[in-house]
């Protein structure tokens, strides 16, 4: 049950709210039952129910305040920000990664020091990896996360299957699976952002902090032999049938319910998604391990995202108030843990699914991992490369021609952000 002391955090945010909204007097006292609406943009995918829910105890908590939230499509979320930013019409408050700011610019946003209450409690690392230039632009939410291959343990245990540490035993293990009478591998192509996640967690294995520095000069292509066979390799699982027939039409929610009843034993996206299906099914026992394309690296998000405050805000003190009331230990456990993401602050208490411990031990701590290259990327936009993989994975596109285009229209983007 959620403790009813108001804490000195929740009890700084009260004092705030009520220097900010009551008045000494006159016309100034009625503003105390005006409500505040502070507008929140974000990516769709991004609208989790536990955020939702969260936000429902936040306008409980404080009923003068509304919070109205505008979800943007995961595939035109970094043109609509990149937009809404050169003309001046960015929401109050942003759900935005650190690569998407820098390339947008600071000057766009609210600058957060020590002057705000929460800044200290932020775990050194959580907050150096949010900074610009030495400065913090938001409130860290983000943390450290995985991109893989999500399983199903109890079916591998039944039926004796070792995790896939390589292609070519993945196929093998899809085999044995459909022989079984499982759908191996779900697919959720409808949902452009999911069909990316195969090529960019396996991709990601492989591209070091040089391979990145090479891409990023526009020395390296990206239509090269390793990143064809990547793609090649996962379309040949749709064509063999080794997923469910319908990907094309079939979307991440249905993967969830998929995964969730049995039929689907594997799937390929954030750990986040374990969440999703043990909320309909308690019971289902999952595990994530990388992408089988190079298993002994483990593909990860460095948790960039941050709670940013528009510099053009009408409401900017208001937001502070939501942010300092997010920043809570207890908030932010929930949001961590709907992501399935590390802590951010220091007095966040959160224990560790065996999985996850697996990974952290394994993977994180004796560094074997690799930033997922659309965080890597996060100020390119790689919807039209998404895209493109859908319609590969339709057979109206070749991987030599997805990889081309994408490469005409990278060089594009880095030409005109310098």
């Amino acid at each position: 049950m959620r403790k009813k002391k108001i804490s000195e955090r929740r009890l700084v945010c009260v004092m705030l709210a009520v220097l900010m909204l009551a008045g000494c007097g006159g016309k100034d006292t009625a503003r105390e039952s005006e409500k505040v609406t502070l507008s929140l943009m974000m990516p769709q995918s991004h609208y989790k129910e536990f955020f939702k829910e969260e936000i429902g105890r936040f306008e409980a908590e404080y009923s003068q305040y509304h919070i109205e939230v505008l979800r943007i499509p995961d595939n035109q979320w970094i043109e609509v920000t990149k937009a809404k930013a050169a003309t001046g019409e960015l929401t109050d408050l942003v759900r935005i990664d650190k690569g998407l700011m820098e390339d947008i610019g600071t000057g766009k946003f609210v600058e957060m020091g020590e002057k705000e209450s929460w800044y200290k409690r932020v775990k050194e690392e959580q907050l150096e990896n949010k900074k610009i230039g030495g400065k913090l632009y938001g409130l860290p939410v983000g943390s450290t996360s995985s991109v893989g291959l999500i399983y199903n343990k109890d079916v591998f245990e039944k039926l004796r299957l070792d995790v896939p540490g390589s292609m070519e035993e993945f196929k093998q293990v899809c085999r044995v699976l459909k022989d079984e009478g499982y759908t191996p591998l779900y697919a959720s192509d409808k949902d452009s952002w999911t069909s990316a996640v195969a090529f960019s967690s396996s991709a990601s294995q492989t591209m070091t902090d040089e391979v990145y520095e090479k891409f990023k000069s526009g020395e390296a292509l990206w239509n090269n032999e390793e990143y064809r066979t990547i793609l090649e390799e996962f379309a040949a699982l749709r064509s063999e049938d080794y997923t469910n027939s319908d990907y094309m039409r079939a979307t991440y929610d249905s993967a969830v319910d998929a995964v969730a009843d049995g039929k689907a034993v594997m799937y390929m996206s954030g750990q986040f998604f374990i969440n999703d299906v043990r909320k309909i099914n308690p019971k289902i026992d999952l595990a994530m391990v990388p992408s089988p394309y190079c298993s002994g690296i483990l593909t990860v998000k460095n948790g960039e995202g941050m709670f940013a405050v528009s510099a053009k805000s009408d409401h900017i003190e208001e937001a502070k108030v939501f942010l300092e009331w997010f920043s809570a230990p207890e908030n932010m456990n929930e949001f961590n843990a709907g992501w399935n993401h590390m802590p951010v602050f220091k007095d966040q208490e959160m224990e560790m699914a065996d999985w996850q411990q697996n990974l952290y031990d394994n993977y994180i701590l004796p560094e074997k991992t690799e930033p997922e290259i659309n965080e890597r990327f996060s100020g390119i936009d790689m919807s039209e490369f998404w895209s493109d993989q859908q319609k590969m994975y339709m057979g109206q596109m070749s991987a030599d021609e997805v990889l081309e285009n994408w490469d005409q229209s990278y060089a594009k983007q880095l030409s005109a952000g310098r």
